[in-house]
């Protein structure tokens, strides 16, 4: 099987978030589809560190062999120590933001829909 194009796939998940807040415009979203929109955001996001983590590993390689280039001319090392360093900055970002989704995704796992057609007397 060959590996996918880390670039398509990363265009992939930006289309696929784009699509989520498309199909959640309307407002017809039931607690349960909520919730499982909420878990598979929650999935996204706490896979999200490992594809920073290996974007600034790899990064690093490249400038230790010499092979990120400035297309300007100049110095790559400030850019690149600043690109690891709002890497970094991301992940940690990353982890609020997961603590944030999980902590909305206990109640909502809870939650069923009511029908107000049911309910109204």
């Amino acid at each position: 099987m060959a590996t996918p194009d880390p670039t398509k796939a990363a265009i992939a998940a930006a289309e696929a978030i784009r699509k989520i807040n498309h199909a959640s415009l309307d407002g017809r979203l039931t607690a349960p589809q909520i919730s499982s929109m909420v878990q598979g955001l929650v999935a996204a996001v706490d896979r999200m560190p490992q594809a920073l983590a290996q974007l600034a590993a790899q990064l690093r390689r490249r400038q230790e062999q010499g092979q990120v280039r400035m297309d300007d001319g100049s110095e790559s090392g400030d850019a690149v120590r600043a690109v690891l360093a709002y890497l970094d900055d991301a992940a940690g970002d990353l982890e609020a933001l997961s603590l944030s989704l999980h902590n909305a995704a206990s109640p909502l796992f809870s939650m069923a829909h009511a029908d107000t057609k049911e309910i109204a007397v």
